[in-house]
């Protein structure tokens, strides 16, 4: 179990919280929607580029199909990002080699929200960790938090899906169940919570129920859930005041 005592964790998302990216501005945040066209602009061949086309046709008409069962209630927005990923994750080992995959990761670096960085920096003291607990894959989550830990000058833990290997994609459960490996024989006085979605409040109540006082903040949120939720909501980084527990 976590240890008391020490400074603050702070959690963050990364699709929508961290990372707005170019074109993921139209898909709130997506890194994969910059990974895939990254992906297709250092494809040579012209037959796997078309490849590439049809597969992220099929996984965007699997999206339309999913939003429509989580509209009805059937499904939650998590597991509507979940089945996507799982799709996009096998048209990349699919048709696009480890260098491309990793080329592309690195080209998104820069993506990350201005703001955060120097919200951050204000937020943060000395004794404070921040972990990256995410959905998006490690060759886009790598390069940004490395970009990230050079700006905050401390390292940065990141947490995120895979593209090779036997493990599935994270959801909900699986993304409580990294943090509570994380926090085993780690010192947590207190935590914050930073994302846009319902996924996030789990988080949030991971630290809660293991006794560590927390707060969750919305930032920009994408669903009544979390804004329901959260202790701070912010519409963006921009917007940010003091520090979440005050003071």
């Amino acid at each position: 179990m976590a240890v008391r005592g020490g400074g603050t964790l702070w959690v963050c998302d990364f699709d929508g919280t961290l990372y707005r990216g170019w074109l993921a501005r139209l898909t709130h945040g997506i890194s994969n929607t910059d990974l895939f066209w990254q992906v297709f602009l250092r494809c040579a061949d012209w037959q796997r580029r078309w490849r590439l086309l049809k597969g992220v046709h099929r996984v965007h008409t699997l999206h339309r199909q999913l939003l429509k069962q989580r509209r009805a209630g059937a499904i939650s927005s998590g597991e509507v990002d979940a089945q996507c990923i799982q799709a996009l994750r096998q048209l990349f080992c699919q048709e696009a080699t480890e260098w491309q995959i990793q080329h592309a990761g690195e080209a998104l670096a820069r993506g990350l929200v201005p703001e955060a960085a120097t919200v951050l920096q204000r937020w943060l003291a000395p004794s404070d960790r921040v972990l990256v607990l995410s959905k998006a894959f490690m060759p886009v989550l790598l390069p940004a938090c490395l970009h990230l830990s050079a700006l905050l000058n401390r390292p940065v833990d990141v947490v995120g899906n895979r593209l090779t290997g036997v493990d599935g994609v994270l959801r909900s459960e699986d993304k409580q169940r990294e943090l509570q490996a994380f926090l085993e024989g780690r010192s947590c006085a207190r935590a914050v919570v930073i994302g846009d979605t319902e996924e996030d409040i789990g988080m949030h109540r991971t630290m809660t129920d293991l006794g560590i006082a927390s707060r969750l903040v919305a930032m920009a949120p994408k669903d009544a859930r979390i804004r329901a939720e959260a202790d701070l909501v912010l519409a963006s980084w921009g917007r940010a005041g003091e520090h979440p527990f005050g003071g």
